[in-house]
């Protein structure tokens, strides 16, 4: 198990503390999800934030706020979390450093419990969560229609969030792929747009 995980009961309560002040804990797309209103969201590609690309995404939004860490977080029903710790002894709940490497952030994702290999974030996760630990920036992902939402306080220039972008059209191909025919319901468009606009 890497270190970065949260074994501590007691740092997890804090922990669940801080990301459930950012992000509902039951709500899913395409409802709000967040709970402190941002001034602008934009989206990017659900695998690509878990890739050595989003790594260097993800820290070099983290320098630019003065975070000292990188908070990461798997969202799940607080049965299935406390399953999982009783199970493996610790929660998929990390602090990340800033110093790590890309590719100590993908050994991070694919590493898994003893003697079960499919329990890695990156088989498993359906939702997971990135934050600020000063809550300037958050950042919601959800498998089930491969997105990451990055709710922002200020807009920033240069090169750190060049391949995000806002709800368009491209965004609404990126989800298309998990509907039947490849076309994202009417209703579906209209809420994510009422909230991610």
């Amino acid at each position: 198990m890497h270190p970065f995980f949260i074994k501590n009961t007691k740092e997890s309560a804090v922990f669940q503390s801080q990301i459930y002040s950012l992000f509902h804990e039951d709500k899913t797309l395409p409802e709000q999800v967040f709970k402190q209103q941002k001034h602008y969201y934009l989206f990017e590609e659900f695998h690509w934030v878990l890739s050595d690309e989003g790594w260097m995404m993800l820290k070099s939004l983290a320098h630019h706020h003065h975070d000292e860490f990188i908070l990461m977080a798997v969202l799940e029903h607080s049965d299935d979390m406390n399953r999982f710790y009783g199970e493996f002894g610790y929660f998929n709940w990390l602090k990340i450093p800033l110093h790590i490497t890309a590719d100590e952030y993908l050994s991070i994702l694919t590493d898994y419990p003893k003697h079960s290999k499919n329990d890695c974030i990156l088989n498993i996760a359906s939702r997971v969560v990135w934050a600020s630990p000063t809550f300037k920036w958050a950042i919601y992902g959800e498998r089930e229609f491969e997105i990451c939402i990055l709710g922002i306080d200020q807009e920033i220039a240069g090169k750190t969030l060049e391949s995000w972008r806002p709800l368009d059209d491209h965004v609404l191909d990126w989800i298309s792929v998990v509907f039947p025919d490849q076309i994202v319901p009417d209703e579906f468009q209209k809420k994510l747009a009422a909230h991610y606009k």
